[in-house]
């Protein structure tokens, strides 16, 4: 008899996913304080609920508010999500962004994203806050469901994954394309607010952005025409207020 494993021993092995990629990333802690300050010191900021799926009262756009350092480390992430699923050479445009604060009895429905400018994108999940506990577990609470996140996709195969269940931590960074289907489930017993930031991030083919950059090349042509200088339409002050401003053009 040829004993070809011995008990406990393990083959190597390599594992090939299809389909659907979530990929989660770890932020810097100084990072998370960082944008936790700016919103909270924030005024007046434009409630978003009208634009979102969610059951939540609290929900407002941030993004004229990032800084361009804060957007230059969520596009990084956002290029080595394209690395991950073998897209290297798409180019990526940051869309909107805003903050959740939900409270207890609060949640968010699944749903998808989309964009008025791409059928192609991601959208994503950033953990800012969460309270020290979810509550009580009414049932099954060896399988915890309260505040926890859940991503819906795949094949509906019994070999196949097609649920992804996350007790995301402040600090976990999750990307993922804007049709996968996700949600966030309501929690209990506590004062405490469960904070997030979304950023969705447009996608475009090289064909796609080469032809972009035709048709705003035309329009500046266009518009060239039409006046005779830059500065019958803006004002030099106006001007250098957008450039020194490139969120302007996002």
């Amino acid at each position: 008899m040829v004993e070809y494993l011995k008990p406990g021993d393990e083959l190597s092995m390599n594992k090939f996913g299809l389909g659907t990629f979530v990929v989660r990333f770890e932020m810097p802690t100084n990072f998370i304080d960082d944008i936790n300050k700016m919103y909270d010191d924030a005024k007046d900021l434009p409630e978003h609920n009208k634009n979102l799926a969610g059951k939540i009262e609290d929900e407002f756009s941030i993004t004229d508010i990032l800084t361009d350092d804060m957007r230059n480390c969520f596009l990084t992430c956002f290029r080595q999500y394209l690395q991950v699923v073998q897209k290297p050479l798409w180019h990526c445009k940051l869309a909107g962004a805003w903050i959740n604060d939900m409270k207890a009895g609060e949640y968010n429905p699944f749903h998808f994203h989309q964009s008025s400018l791409s059928y192609l994108g991601l959208s994503s999940v950033l953990v800012l806050k969460r309270p020290s506990t979810y509550g009580k577990e009414y049932s099954r609470d060896d399988i915890p469901s309260n505040g926890w996140l859940e991503f819906s996709g795949g094949q509906q195969d019994p070999l196949s994954v097609s649920q992804l269940r996350q007790d995301a931590q402040v600090g976990s960074f999750y990307i993922f394309p804007y049709t996968l289907l996700h949600g966030v489930y309501p929690f209990n017993g506590t004062d405490e607010i469960r904070r997030t930031l979304s950023f969705n991030c447009d996608l475009f083919t090289e064909m796609q952005h080469q032809m972009n950059e035709i048709a705003s090349e035309k329009n500046l042509n266009t518009s060239s025409k039409k006046f005779s200088t830059v500065e019958d339409q803006w004002s030099t002050e106006d001007d250098s207020q957008v450039r020194a401003n490139p969120s302007a053009w996002i």
